[in-house]
């Protein structure tokens, strides 16, 4: 093959081009890593992990909600539980993100609050998978530093650093990160997403439209949801996310949120560049997170290649099978086996 020779003249002008281009690529780095930190920063950082005194918690404990009178699970000794032998942690690879969603039924004016919605998001970076688990607000586990309790209590004792040394002392998990939201917010951001399309069942739409309106919003009752696929406003998506008087009570309502949240991400797969930016603006104000922009940067580099191709699990912890009720100082909970529970969690992690 016959070589081109160059004069010095076209190598200048090759140089010269090839510089432009490259510091044309730099400036444009630049200023998208620079709307993307502007960006982060309307995320709310200024996090609660203040923790409650011991007076604080014994004032908290008299004012736990009553048991169910007609409540016939079985009355356990606090002392005789037994939680097992087993690790505090197991390791997982880098491919896995573990961030914990958040959501508290915190009214204007209130402080932190127990947080009724725990829903750990894996992402499997090798499998291109993404499995939501929801954790039972009434799930009887190991408090650090404090006495054993439900497990919606540690957001409310001390935050999310408490919430997540929880997770690790009683399942192995180690949390990456996390964000919470409050009703209010969660309400707002399906607004924003121009709402959401959720399968309802006679009951469901008979339910929510005697009740859920007013449970909300304290407005007329002027819903007409019907059996089947109903395009719900935030509101009403709330409403049915919160909803645990219809069928298996808690059971069926983390199910409900686990829905909602898979239909959000698909929502989301579906959103053009513009779309998507004018909705971050004005959710990003709502959320609270402990992650840094650059650790929120580095998920979202993970995330992208991989979104297109995704695919959305859910489960429960704990799992059918593996746990009993249980009356406890009290409260009517769900006592869980630690090992059962902790291995289905280690099976979404594996790559």
């Amino acid at each position: 093959m016959k070589r081109i020779k160059l004069s010095a003249k076209n190598k200048r002008i090759i140089l010269i081009t090839l510089c432009v281009v490259l510091a044309l690529i730099l400036v444009l780095l630049i200023a998208g890593t620079a709307y993307m930190e502007s960006l982060f920063n309307l995320i709310n950082k200024d996090v609660d992990n203040s923790t409650l005194s011991p007076s604080e918690y014994e004032d908290f404990l008299q004012d736990e909600d009553e048991t169910d009178p007609t409540s016939t699970a079985p009355i356990i000794d606090p002392d005789d539980v037994d939680w097992g032998n087993i690790e505090n942690s197991f390791n997982k690879s880098e491919n896995i993100i573990n961030i914990m969603l958040i959501g508290q039924d915190r009214r204007e004016g209130w402080g932190r609050s127990r947080s009724d919605v725990m829903l750990l998001c894996t992402i499997n970076k090798s499998t291109k998978e993404i499995t939501l688990t929801s954790f039972m607000r009434d799930m009887y586990v190991q408090i650090p530093g404090y006495q054993d309790n439900r497990i919606n209590v540690c957001y409310l004792l001390g935050g999310m650093n408490l919430l997540d040394t929880c997770l690790e002392t009683n399942f192995g998990i180690k949390v990456d990160g996390n964000v919470e939201v409050d009703f209010f917010g969660f309400m707002d951001l399906i607004d924003l997403m121009g709402g959401v399309d959720m399968y309802l069942t006679q009951k469901e739409a008979d339910y929510l439209n005697q009740k859920g309106n007013w449970e909300v919003t304290n407005e007329a009752y002027t819903w007409n949801l019907k059996e089947g696929v109903n395009h719900l406003t935030g509101s009403q998506a709330l409403a049915y996310a919160r909803t645990r008087n219809i069928g298996n009570a808690d059971f069926d309502r983390t199910e409900r949120q686990r829905k909602v949240i898979s239909a959000l991400f698909d929502k989301c797969k579906d959103l053009n560049v513009t779309q998507l930016k004018n909705i971050l603006e004005q959710v990003l104000p709502m959320l609270t997170t402990d992650l840094s922009n650059g650790e929120i940067m580095q998920y979202l580099f993970d995330l992208v290649p991989i979104l297109s191709d995704l695919k959305i699990n859910t489960q429960r912890i704990p799992a059918d099978g593996t746990y009993q009720f249980a009356n406890i100082r009290g409260m009517e909970v769900l006592l869980p086996n630690l090992e059962a529970n902790r291995n289905l969690l280690k099976d979404c992690m594996k790559e």
